[in-house]
C-alpha cells in the first residue's frame, strides 16, 4: 500500500534540510563578540564616536593610498616619531584591509580610546589607539607598522 503524504513528509524534511544547510553557509563565519563596553555605532556627536570616526578614516586613507592623509591624523608625537616620507614608505608596503564597518570603540580614558577593528582576509583583529589633544582626536603611531600602529 502506498502512503503518498509519507514521500511528501520526506521531501519536505530534506528541503528544509537543504535550506538551513545555505542559510548557514551564507551566513559566514561568526565574529568573536565585541569587548565588553565597546559599541559599533556610537551616538553622533560622543567622544566615542569622534574616535571611532578618526580611525576609520585613518584606515580609508591608508587603503586608498592616501599615505599624507593619514599622516595628518597621527597623534604629533607619532608625526614627530614618523615623518611623512619614512611613514609613506612603510605604507606602501601594509597590504592589510580592514572591514570598516566592524569598527567598535571602547573609551578607556575621557581623552583615550581603543578602536578594535576585524581584517577582510584574516580572522585578526587590530586595537588602534586614539587620544583627544587639544579638542581633537588623533591615532598613535609610536611602533608596529602604519596598518598596525601600536601606542608604545
Amino acid at each position: 500500500m502506498r502512503r503518498p503524504w509519507l514521500l511528501a513528509g520526506i521531501g519536505l524534511a530534506l528541503l528544509a534540510a537543504v535550506v538551513i544547510v545555505v542559510v548557514v553557509f551564507l551566513a559566514g563565519p561568526a565574529r568573536p563578540p565585541a569587548p565588553p563596553g565597546s559599541v559599533a555605532a556610537p551616538p553622533p556627536g560622543t567622544a566615542a564616536e569622534a574616535a571611532r570616526a578618526v580611525a576609520v578614516a585613518y584606515l580609508q586613507a591608508l587603503q586608498s593610498g592616501d599615505y599624507a592623509g593619514a599622516h595628518r591624523l597621527l597623534s604629533p608625537e607619532s608625526r614627530q616619531r614618523h615623518p611623512l616620507q619614512e611613514f609613506e614608505s612603510r605604507a606602501k608596503d601594509a597590504v592589510n584591509f580592514f572591514d570598516l564597518a566592524s569598527a567598535r570603540v571602547k573609551l578607556a580614558a575621557p581623552d583615550r580610546a581603543e578602536v578594535t577593528l576585524h581584517m577582510k582576509a584574516d580572522p585578526a583583529v587590530v586595537t588602534i589607539t586614539v587620544i583627544r589633544q587639544e579638542g581633537r582626536w588623533y591615532v598613535v603611531y609610536l611602533r608596529g607598522g602604519p596598518d598596525f600602529p601600536y601606542p608604545s
